[in-house]
Order: structure tokens, then C-alpha cells, then sequence
């Protein structure tokens, strides 16, 4: 039970849209049929409310975005991040004596840079709680945006002191989205929303901690973005990421809830209230692992649709179809034909 998935999560086309918002303002929708191309993303999952694209689609689209745009904040914000706004940032830390000297910098440095909202950090009950706070009462909150600085905010400070920080919790100021599993997810530690503001809660001992890192270091971290920083960390406590772990060397089999909570020494009835409070449930995470490794192969190999529904599990590949379109909007054939159509 302790070794990481193999497959990545996939991620809702829900971030997709966020990112290409400002550019579809800008360029029109010939504009963001070619940068969905350059990342290997059909269009036609832009009209499925439920599609997913892998974590290399993500973050090459991302890439193509900021590149465009040149703004690494993807046009999210009140004005442009322009290119090279994360190296500087990255090198102002390097000669801090501990993280919350660093912190403190990212806080300035940002304040710099945004208009409608600024950082706050303040210290309590041994936690340091970095904040986004609105600077007018009719700042509206962009959900993407605000993510992503808190997806930063986590893996700076992980990047700093070489490992994962661990995280009391994450708060955001917008409505809980459909796609909630994303953000339970991409966050360690528990996930809120319609909070008073967007907040993240660190463990004050790390923040105390000394650190030092070399600018070689910085260089493969900066080419990487935003991997690093949006996927390096990611929930693995979460019961759904445990349950996943259990499931994906067995996915082949038909492992049952009670099989899971053999494993876990828990009661159905524990196991059942437990992704209640979660927000989901077994059939729901072993669904959406399914999910992810048909996308990751049906974009990534070339098994045939027979052999891969075979290999999750399915007594058939019409009845595997027919979840694969429910879960994406596609089928198996015409989603790979899309992701293939760029090469």
C-alpha cells in the first residue's frame, strides 16, 4: 500500500478551458485550435463536459500558453506574469537563510506584481498561513488562478528544503467545482471552499527550517515548469489516492469493497463513510482510475481497444465503449484518432 501509481492522474478539461480563456479572447478560436494541437489535445474534447487530458497534455498546453502569451500566469491575473518572472523569483530566494525569509520575499515579490489581489502571511497555533486577498470588494475570483499561486506557494517551498512540505489544509474563496477530485487530488492535506479567502497552511517548523540550494538546481526546475510545482506534490493520504494505490496491480480482477477494507482493517461500513466525507465512493475511484489508464494508454501505446478492456477488467470491449464515452464523451477509437491526429 505504500508505493506511488504508476499511471498519472488525469485532469478535468475544466483547467484546460481556464487556460485557454484569456487566449480565446484574444486570438479567437483559430488560435486555440492550433495551441490544443501543439499539446497533442483533440478539440472535440473541448465540448465534452467531462473529458480528461494526461498530465503531459496539461503541462504542454501550459507551456504553449505562457509561451504565446508570454505571460506565465496564463493571462489569469490583473496584468501580464511576462516570461522569466519565476527565474527572477526563484534566484531573489536562494540566498535566504531559512523558508519563512523565503516566503516572506515570494509575498513581496508578488505584492509587486498584482493588482487586484495581494499575498498576506501570518503565523498561528504553529502553522504560517499564506493568503490571497482581494484588494477591492469586486475582485472576482479566477478558480484556476487562484490554484495555481497556491499550487506555487507549495512547491516552492517544497523545492527549497528537497522534499515534500506537508499541508494542514487548503481553503479557496469559490464555490466547490463539479470536478472536485482535482483539486483533492493536486492539494496534500484537506481541501475546503467558499472560504473568506484562498489560503494555504504550512507547518511553521518547516517554514523555520535553513535551506540551501544552487542555481544549477534552479535551471532544471525552471525548464520543467510547471511540473514540478503542480505535480510533484500531489494528496497521497486522501483514502481515494490509498484506494487507487490497492487497486491499480489488481485492476484486472474483480476486487470488491470488501476486498479494500480487508485491506485497510476497516468495517464496509467505516470504508463507506469515510469516502463519504470524501466525497466519493468505491465504484467512483476505481471508475476514474480505469479512466486514467485507458487515456494514458489509448494516447501513449497502441493496445488495441479489445486487449485494453481486457486489461481493466471489463467482460468485453462494448461494454468498456460504453464507459469510456460516458466518461469522456468519446470512444476509445476516436479519442486516440484525436490525440494522434498532431503527429
Amino acid at each position: 500500500m505504500q508505493n506511488a501509481p504508476t499511471f498519472s492522474h488525469t485532469v478535468s478539461a475544466h483547467f484546460v478551458q481556464g487556460m485557454l480563456a484569456f487566449m480565446r479572447a484574444q486570438r479567437g478560436g483559430g488560435g486555440v485550435a492550433d495551441t490544443l494541437a501543439s499539446a497533442g489535445i483533440p478539440l472535440s474534447l473541448m465540448a465534452q463536459p467531462d473529458a480528461r487530458i494526461t498530465r503531459q497534455q496539461y503541462v504542454a498546453l501550459y507551456k504553449s500558453v505562457a509561451a504565446q502569451l508570454d505571460d506565465e500566469m496564463l493571462g489569469l491575473w490583473s496584468r501580464p506574469i511576462r516570461s522569466g518572472t519565476l527565474k527572477y523569483l526563484m534566484l531573489s530566494l536562494l540566498d535566504t537563510p531559512t523558508v519563512m525569509v523565503a516566503l516572506n520575499r515570494f509575498v513581496r515579490f508578488w505584492n509587486l506584481l498584482l493588482d487586484d489581489y495581494r499575498l498576506q502571511m501570518t503565523r498561528k497555533n504553529d502553522m504560517v498561513r499564506l493568503a490571497l486577498i482581494a484588494r477591492t470588494p469586486a475582485s472576482n475570483a479566477n478558480p484556476l488562478g487562484h490554484g495555481l499561486m497556491m499550487k506555487l506557494v507549495h512547491g516552492v517551498t517544497s523545492w527549497l528544503l528537497g522534499r515534500e512540505v506537508a499541508v494542514h489544509k487548503v481553503e479557496f474563496c469559490f464555490a466547490r467545482p463539479r470536478y472536485v477530485q482535482d483539486y483533492i487530488f493536486l492539494f496534500p492535506g484537506g481541501v475546503s471552499f467558499d472560504a473568506a479567502d484562498t489560503s494555504i497552511y504550512l507547518d511553521e517548523k518547516d517554514c523555520a527550517s535553513a535551506f540551501k540550494r544552487e542555481k544549477h538546481a534552479l535551471w532544471g526546475f525552471l525548464k520543467r515548469a510547471p511540473e514540478d510545482w503542480t505535480f510533484a506534490a500531489v494528496n497521497r493520504t486522501s483514502l481515494a489516492a490509498k484506494t487507487r494505490i490497492f487497486l491499480e496491480p489488481r485492476i484486472e480482477e474483480a476486487i470488491t469493497i470488501q476486498d479494500l477494507a480487508d485491506a485497510l482493517h476497516l468495517s464496509v461500513r467505516n470504508l463507506t463513510r469515510k469516502f463519504a466525507e470524501e466525497g466519493t465512493g468505491f465504484q467512483t475511484v476505481k471508475d476514474d482510475l480505469r479512466r486514467d489508464i485507458a487515456v494514458h494508454k489509448l494516447t501513449h501505446s497502441n493496445v488495441t481497444v479489445a486487449a485494453l478492456a481486457l486489461d481493466l477488467g471489463f467482460s468485453n470491449s462494448a461494454v468498456f465503449c460504453r464507459a469510456f464515452k460516458q466518461w469522456t464523451g468519446n470512444s476509445p477509437t476516436a479519442y486516440r484518432k484525436g490525440a494522434r491526429d498532431k503527429e
